[in-house]
This record gives C-alpha cells, sequence and structure tokens, in this order.
C-alpha cells in the first residue's frame, strides 16, 4: 500500500524526524510544511536531519495563523505537489508534526488495504449544535488575517449564497485519510472551481469545512467513514483552545482506542509516551 503522507510543523524538530522514521517504510512519501515564521535554524535542522530519505520532500514555505487559511494551503501545496511529481499513492493523510502513529506501520499497511477505497473525515452537516452560532458566523462574515492580525467584517453571506447554491456546508475536524479516487476528486474539483478555494480564503477556522465540504458534496459521499481514525483528549476548555498534551498517563487509554494516530505530543513536556508508544507496538 502506498501512502502519501502530508505533514504540516512549525517547531520541535527532533519530534518531527522521530515522526517521520517511526512511519517510512516502503511506498511512504512524505510532503511537509513547515511555517514560514519558524526560525531558519529550526527549518535547517529538520531539512538536514530528513535530507538522506529521498521519499521526504519539503514543501515551499508560508505564514500560517491561528485560525487562518495557511493550514489550508500547506495541504493544498502538498496535495499539488503529489499529483506534479506523478507519484504512486493509494492514500493521502494529513498529520501535523505532533500526531504520532499508535500502531505499528504494518497495522496502518493493514488497516488500508483491508478498507480499499474509504475514505475516513470527521463531518458533520452545518449549522452544528457545539460549534458557537452553529458555525454559520464562520461564513457570514470576512475574516482577515494580516501578520497575526486577525479582522472580522460583517456581510458576507449574500456573497456565499450567490457562489456556493448548490454546496450544503459541512465541519468536522481537521485531519483525514482520504483514498487516492477521493483525492483526485478534491483536486480536480479545486483545478475546476477557482472560487472555492478563493472563498475559503476569508473564512474562520477552514480547515475544518474546506475539504468536508467538497467531500460531502462529491459522488463519493456514500464511501466516507465518519471517523478520522484520530485519538485525542479535550480537558481545560476553558483555559485551553485546543487538544490536551498527551502524556505517559494517557497511554493506557490511548493504546486501547481502535484508532491509528493520536495528536497532540510534546517531547519537552512528556517525552516518555513516545517511548511508551514505540515499545508497545514494536512487536505489532
Amino acid at each position: 500500500m502506498n501512502l502519501a503522507y502530508i505533514v504540516s510543523a512549525y517547531k520541535l524538530p527532533e519530534q518531527l524526524v522521530r515522526l517521520v522514521r517511526k512511519l517510512n517504510c516502503e511506498g511512504a512519501h512524505f510532503f511537509i510544511h513547515v511555517d514560514r515564521k519558524t526560525p531558519d535554524g529550526v527549518y535547517g535542522r529538520m531539512e538536514a536531519a530528513l535530507s538522506s530519505l529521498p521519499n521526504v520532500h519539503f514543501l515551499s514555505r508560508h505564514r500560517s495563523y491561528y485560525g487562518g487559511f495557511g493550514h489550508v494551503a500547506a495541504t493544498v501545496k502538498g496535495l499539488r505537489e503529489l499529483f506534479r511529481l506523478r507519484l504512486p499513492f493509494d492514500y493521502a493523510i494529513l498529520l501535523t508534526g505532533q500526531d504520532y502513529p499508535i500502531v505499528s506501520p504494518q497495522l496502518i499497511d493493514q488497516f488500508f488495504r483491508q478498507h480499499d477505497g474509504q475514505s475516513f473525515i470527521e463531518y458533520f452537516p452545518l449549522p452544528h449544535a457545539e460549534w458557537a452560532h452553529g458555525g454559520i458566523d464562520r461564513f457570514s462574515y470576512w475574516h482577515v488575517r494580516l501578520r497575526g492580525t486577525y479582522v472580522r467584517v460583517p456581510g458576507r453571506s449574500r456573497d456565499f449564497s450567490r457562489r456556493f447554491p448548490r454546496l450544503r456546508l459541512f465541519g468536522g475536524s481537521a485531519y483525514w485519510c482520504l483514498s487516492r479516487e477521493c483525492i483526485e476528486y478534491v483536486y480536480r474539483f479545486l483545478q475546476q472551481q477557482r472560487s472555492y478555494e478563493r472563498f475559503f480564503r476569508y473564512v474562520d477556522v477552514p480547515e475544518e469545512m474546506f475539504f468536508h465540504t467538497i467531500i460531502l458534496n462529491s459522488p463519493l459521499q456514500e464511501s466516507v467513514v465518519n471517523d478520522d481514525l484520530r485519538y485525542l483528549e479535550w480537558r481545560n476548555l476553558e483555559t485551553a483552545g485546543g487538544p490536551a498534551i498527551l502524556g505517559a498517563d494517557d497511554f493506557g487509554k490511548i493504546i486501547a482506542s481502535s484508532k491509528l494516530f493520536a495528536r497532540k505530543f510534546d517531547v519537552t513536556q512528556d517525552a516518555e509516551i513516545l517511548d511508551m508508544i514505540d515499545k508497545e507496538t514494536s512487536d505489532r
């Protein structure tokens, strides 16, 4: 099974290298985007440590800001490079540098062989009760980020209705594992519907809607499984805006899950957990 990993990273170079080396096997290719805000020295360490692997491709860098279009832009760059190089692949898998596999590469390969043709992404139709304002305010305003400065401007809803009258809106987790057929459909859609990408440049947190809306309005929707195959924990939501950093105390729950990957990890806060996962998955 040929797997193409698209990875967004901005820090923790040794952890990124460890992720790639853990997943590296025959048929794997990696497309890595490192935030342009990341210091050149940190980026250089990432590039130098992986330079011996011909299947690792570093993408041209741009600045990414929380909630902006940068993460989607990095993913689209990875897809375009994948097709430009004409590399064989059966699945494309979107990760960050703080993700980590919680089963062996052999079991990842086996899973996708068993589910060949199915795509995996968490999704739900919008409006969604658990999102503020159902998530509709993410579209109905212009959301602009310039060098990290965020401005929200009203008056977007008519523009959306005019441009996308036939698309039902979907949202969900930003990360996915998509079949080649699904990726090819997304790639063709973006080539043919240029206004779609332009519109999403001014949507709030677009990575949680951009691919979902394309895929769940496509002829392939019946082959989509509502699961992103990630284990994560949401804790301290009052003080933290994202998934919790997983540590050794979470090991039992991580390994007992039916997922392929977990996020997120930070070796500067808990380095033991990745060693524990490696030991557990080395023989299976």
